[in-house]
């Protein structure tokens, strides 16, 4: 029998009768025959098949170019918040610690995004990798050197050799600039992603376990971090080094992989639960504001409560990646969503490129005294702050974005055209009453690629 989907073939359409048959009474219908057994799906033919082929390209998931833009937009608020309040009271200092959940939802989103692209099919590894080091390697390589540029120019120029040692240990650890964390944790992502993918697949049926380990690994090296003494041995190395390492970030990591291999589930859970998700999210921020003001209690500055990596981020960072979807997945089934889907699309495109200029475009501002200079309450001058960061910013990645150097740059295929490539729709056949547009898109690899949902998640 042959079925199709949107066109009708009149060949396989049977005879219509010229008038319909009476209908038989009850005591007239012949008994129902029995159906023929229908073959094992192995013997069937590779017709059979009801997977999409792994190839498909599947309908863009919406949600998570808004997720990948507010996340974005709350770090430039963190970094700015820095400069107008230098000496951050408890209001701006716990502002920082609720929005430093953004570290959460860059690695959830980046291994989710992965996961979705290479659950289902076979991965080769060497393409993988190639592709990884060029979008991510070489972006940190010439970001870390600008960086060092940046805050080593006096010693650049009195004591070469030293300076050059700071380039190294900058590389090394990701210490060029604050946010460079980023790209040497998903580079080591990049690294061991073809042995989580492994244990994520020999694992099916225990991932809840693996969930718990990896989150009692995770809050051990957090405790780690946020001692407030010296430690000794291994111990006080990692507490050195340990936030640009994975095992400070694995609970995030392993949580992304998981959500993307579950995503139907996953995704209805929200859905359904939505007055749970909000209690949860306000109840949770709740306890992290109880938690900063034990800690301020106990002789911390504001400045160290604050912090990224500290055992409560265990805490608030998997509730806001979950309130966050929530949201973006209430505006992805609005009717019309504000901001639109392709201004979320672009805004997902630059996003990357924003996050590695940023900062430096920041540091001009305070070095030029357009900081300072401005009039206004900290509050408002944070506003125009962000604004005008996030403003130039964003041209300077919309510039290079369509250049062939973007690659290098901004960690982005090139882009072509008027409308970015997330959201670019194609027709797979002429247009007619029986055919439809398709939206199209490149396979997604990471927190900086654009993102595919599964076919079945109601994207």
């Amino acid at each position: 029998m042959s079925v199709s989907f949107g066109t009708f073939d009149k060949r396989t359409r049977p005879a219509r009768p010229a008038c319909a048959p009476a209908r038989p009474t009850p005591a007239a219908r012949p008994p129902a025959e029995p159906a023929e057994p229908r073959p094992p799906a192995e013997s069937a033919g590779p017709t059979a098949r009801t997977d999409p082929p792994a190839t498909a390209r599947r309908p863009h998931l919406h949600r998570v170019d808004l997720i990948r833009d507010i996340a974005f937009l709350c770090v430039i608020v963190v970094h700015v918040i820095g400069v107008t309040y230098p000496f951050p009271g408890e209001g701006p200092a716990f502002t920082q610690l609720v929005l430093h959940a953004t570290r959460a939802v860059f690695f959830f989103v980046s291994t989710f995004v992965l996961f979705h692209s290479a659950y289902h099919r076979p991965l080769r590894v060497g393409a993988f990798l190639g592709r990884r080091f060029k979008l991510l390697g070489a972006p940190y390589l010439l970001w870390s050197t600008a960086y060092w540029a940046l805050g080593d120019h006096a010693r650049i120029r009195d004591d070469l050799p030293g300076a050059l040692g700071d380039l190294r240990g900058g590389i090394v650890w990701g210490g060029s600039w604050y946010h460079l964390y980023f790209l040497l944790v998903s580079l080591q992502i990049a690294v061991l992603f073809p042995l989580l993918l492994k244990l994520v697949r020999v694992a099916t049926g225990r991932h809840l376990p693996l969930l718990v380990v990896t989150a009692a690994v995770q809050l051990a090296a957090l405790v780690v971090l946020f001692h407030p003494t010296p430690l000794s041995g291994p111990l006080e190395w990692y507490r050195t080094h340990g936030g640009m390492l994975l095992p400070t970030y694995g609970f995030f990591v392993l949580s992304g992989a998981l959500a993307a291999v579950h995503l139907d589930a996953f995704h209805a859970w929200i859905v359904g639960h939505t007055r749970t998700v909000w209690a949860g999210t306000l109840g949770t921020l709740a306890l992290t504001w109880l938690w900063y003001r034990h800690t301020v209690a106990g002789g911390r500055d504001t400045a160290t409560a604050s912090m990224a990596t500290q055992p409560v981020s265990l805490l608030w960072g998997p509730v806001a990646v979950i309130a966050l979807y929530a949201l973006a997945g209430r505006w992805e089934r609005a009717r019309r969503p504000v901001p639109g889907r392709r201004a979320a699309a672009l805004g997902a495109q630059l996003a990357f490129g924003v996050y590695l200029v940023h900062p430096m475009i920041l540091r001009l501002l305070e070095l030029s005294g357009f900081a300072a200079a401005l009039p206004w309450s900290p509050a408002v001058d944070t506003i125009v702050l962000v604004a005008v960061v996030a403003t130039g910013s964003a041209g300077f990645a919309w510039l290079v974005a369509r250049t062939p150097v973007a690659p290098w740059v901004i960690g982005r295929e090139r882009m072509r055209g008027d409308r970015p490539a997330s959201v670019t729709v194609r027709r797979s056949t002429p247009a007619g009453p029986h055919r439809r547009a398709h939206a199209q898109h490149m396979g997604s690899r990471s927190f900086t690629d654009p993102v595919v949902s599964n076919h079945a998640s109601g994207a």
